[in-house]
């Protein structure tokens, strides 16, 4: 007899929608990358993904935990019977040579691209300097996401020629945290994102970022594709989560910090259902030809959520466009090329 008891005791998961991976459909034959995909919610995207037969590249700075996630990951593979594989690849995003050269050496390399989900990144850390002289959490979670999606991007646009309709897809790992974003945020200089500040309102502002970045890319970048065969890009809440990610209240708050760890650990999802929102938007068969275009470029706080429901300040098309322009600029500056 089936039981009518949820199947979680989370109370972020029992207050969202939810999408669960047996809803993803056959991924055979194709290829996804997930950035900081060997711990907490991008294992769990990679894990998904792999389950239903996709070859999934998983990208994280740690060589150890990289490896041990790629062999773990493929033992439960071959338990379940499937036919996918995860393979690591290891950078550090804090890096944006070396990110650069990895996407390169990827876009090369690969035939095809279906799913990319930009996942890894910086959370409520305290701030701090990155080698190449940014701030870690605007390098790490906003600017090397941004020159591995546009190096990638001709790759994913040629997989659209084969693949079937709608399902080339980029998902940005977003948050409701974006509210926490300073008023004040303009994306205007190195000199604004290398500012000092509060550890969970550099988070924010990076989250806001990723945000304009999806908002961005459509309007920048796809409308060449013809409306049969467009690359769909969403960003996305993954809800309130039980993982390490929640140590850096600590880090950033103190005892006050602690606190929060612990209230955030105790009421958040498991990392497995906090994945769920970024396979839906890479995967849900319920995006589909007809009607793509109302998906197209939309924040979700939830999967099979509401568009339109993102803060004012991240509806702001100024402050996006300028987002757009910091990283191009930067880009130049740091590469010696303009990704653009």
């Amino acid at each position: 007899m089936a039981s009518f008891l949820p199947d979680t005791t989370n109370v972020a998961t029992l207050l969202s929608r939810r999408f669960r991976p047996e809803n993803i459909p056959d991924l055979s034959g194709r290829v996804a990358i997930v950035t900081g995909g060997s711990a907490g919610i991008g294992y769990y995207d990679a894990l998904a993904l792999a389950r239903a037969n996709a070859r999934v590249l998983i990208v994280s700075a740690n060589e150890e935990h990289g490896k041990q996630a790629e062999a773990d990951l493929n033992t439960a593979l071959k338990e379940a019977s499937s036919t996918g594989t995860v393979t690591w690849h290891g950078v550090d995003f804090g890096t944006l040579k070396a990110v650069d050269s990895l996407a390169k050496q990827i876009a090369e390399q690969e035939d095809r691209l279906d799913i990319l989900i930009c996942n890894a990144g910086i959370g409520q850390a305290p701030h701090g300097l990155t080698g190449d002289g940014l701030g870690r959490h605007f390098e790490v979670n906003n600017l090397a996401h941004y020159v591995f999606v546009n190096r990638l991007l001709p790759l994913m646009k040629k997989t659209t020629q084969i693949a079937p309709p709608t399902t080339v897809r980029i998902v940005m790992q977003s948050s409701e945290m974006h509210r926490l974003a300073p008023s004040t945020t303009k994306f205007l200089s190195k000199e604004e994102i290398n500012q000092d500040g509060d550890g969970a309102q550099l988070y924010g502002r990076t989250k806001l970022g990723l945000i304009y970045f999806a908002r961005e890319l459509v309007k920048r970048k796809l409308g060449d594709l013809p409306p049969a065969t467009p690359i769909i890009v969403t960003s996305v809440h993954p809800g309130t989560v039980d993982t390490d990610v929640q140590k850096q209240w600590h880090e950033s708050y103190g005892p006050v910090g602690k606190v929060i760890e612990v209230l955030s650990r105790a009421a958040g999802k498991s990392a497995e259902e906090g994945a769920e929102a970024s396979l839906w938007a890479a995967t849900s068969t319920d995006i589909f030809e007809g009607n793509w275009k109302d998906f197209q470029g939309n924040y979700y706080s939830e999967p099979y959520g509401k568009p339109g429901t993102e803060s004012k300040l991240a509806q702001d098309a100024q402050n996006a466009a300028n987002f757009w322009e910091l990283c191009a600029s930067l880009t130049r500056e740091m590469l010696g090329e303009e990704l653009r």
